[in-house]
């Protein structure tokens, strides 16, 4: 069997295995990770009584660095 290195994978690739092999939770557990740790993953705390707009704000400032990215 092939053990498969998710580091050397990008985020997209290692997003594609994941909905491809959903049984592989190794590689759901490194896309989790990697995609907190670059920003892409938003989480929100519904007991904040500003998480409305903190959500608003991840959102922009996602959508305006992938059209930096155009």
């Amino acid at each position: 069997m092939t053990t498969l290195n998710y580091d050397e994978m990008s985020l997209d690739e290692l997003r594609r295995y994941v909905l491809n092999y959903r049984e592989d939770l190794n590689a759901f557990y490194a896309y989790i990770e990697r995609s907190k740790a670059t920003g892409r993953m938003i989480t929100i705390d519904t007991n904040d009584q500003e998480w409305e707009d903190k959500l608003t704000h991840q959102i922009e400032k996602v959508t305006s660095s992938k059209s930096d990215q155009d």
